[in-house]
């Protein structure tokens, strides 16, 4: 497990590289630059002076060096929007809210999608099956930037039961974890219910129920354990793609999260702070999966013993 550890984190290493060095030169390819508004403003000489403060005179090259050095020392730079403001600043302050939303959404989909998925699979065939896919297919149908308008409408202008935007209280967090989730419910309930039909037809859960056990105990003890087990190896993705996928739920219900810098960062073309947010982004992402392979291998003995062979 420590050598598989290890490499896992050499490979790690070289896909944030690949990431930096394709996203560093794929931002140049944006049409403008960071000052175009103010180049309107400013006479040529003050602008030419700010490009060569920032850097942007040098060679590409010569910038990408530079770029990846202060990278490895923790400097992501500082955003061309907010001058006064470096990057890691804007993401510690604004990561809060987007976190918030995406664990609290990523809770709320594990309970219900688990939930729906176990019940399809005990009531295989009947009403209990075809009402939970039935939600899930309408989960997967409608994507969140339509769930989000139509609950933010009905439930909160003209229903009045919760607050139709901003971020100030619990009661807040409510109708943006839903929209956020509704997805992911759909894929968990589909997953589990295929993993729980599965199991129920292997040998050792007609051993349990030929030694008497209650049927709530072999669901809990034998289905449920043994069926979780693939739907565990997709909740990394499915955790990163919820935490950074709020960009469009965070505009809808004013959510001051690191959506709204990112799609400012690219109509600006802030380029330290597109870098830099999708850096932050791809650790995320590359760190959940290398947890989710350790986590799976801990759940399941047999990775453990295979390795070991």
């Amino acid at each position: 497990m420590l050598k598989y550890a290890v490499r896992r984190i050499i490979y790690m290493i070289i896909t944030l590289w690949v990431i930096v060095t394709a996203t560093f030169f794929l931002m140049k390819l944006l049409p403008g630059n960071p000052f175009a508004n103010a180049s309107a403003k400013l006479p040529p000489e003050a602008l030419a002076i700010i490009i060569q403060q920032y850097g942007l005179d040098q060679p590409e090259w010569k910038q990408y060096l530079k770029y990846v050095v202060n990278i490895t020392q923790g400097d992501f730079g500082v955003s061309y929007q907010y001058p006064t403001r470096t990057v890691a600043e804007v993401i510690s302050k604004s990561f809060q809210a987007s976190l918030e939303l995406g664990l609290e959404s990523l809770f709320l989909a594990i309970i219900v999608g688990l939930t729906l998925g176990t019940v399809a699979a005990l009531k295989h065939n009947k009403l209990g099956d075809y009402s939970a896919m039935f939600v899930a297919l309408v989960g997967i149908s409608i994507p969140s930037f339509v769930v989000g308008p139509l609950l933010s409408l009905y439930v909160g202008v003209k229903a009045g039961w919760l607050p139709p935007g901003l971020w100030d209280g619990p009661e807040h967090r409510i109708m943006p974890a839903i929209a956020l989730s509704f997805g992911t419910i759909a894929i968990l309930a589909r997953m589990m219910r295929a993993s729980m039909l599965e199991v129920s037809s292997m040998d050792y859960i007609k051993t349990a129920k030929s030694k008497g056990l209650s049927t709530t105990a072999v669901v809990r003890n034998h289905m449920v354990r043994n069926a979780i087990l693939p739907v565990v190896t997709i909740l990394g993705p499915i955790a990163v793609n919820v935490i950074t996928g709020t960009l469009v739920v965070e505009r809808i219900f004013a959510v001051p999260g690191l959506g709204a810098q990112f799609v400012e960062s690219i109509y600006s073309n802030d380029y330290t702070m597109i870098t830099g947010l999708t850096l932050f982004y791809a650790s995320i992402l590359v760190v959940v999966m290398f947890v989710t392979d350790i986590v799976y291998g801990l759940v399941d003995p047999r990775i453990r013993v295979a390795g070991r062979r």
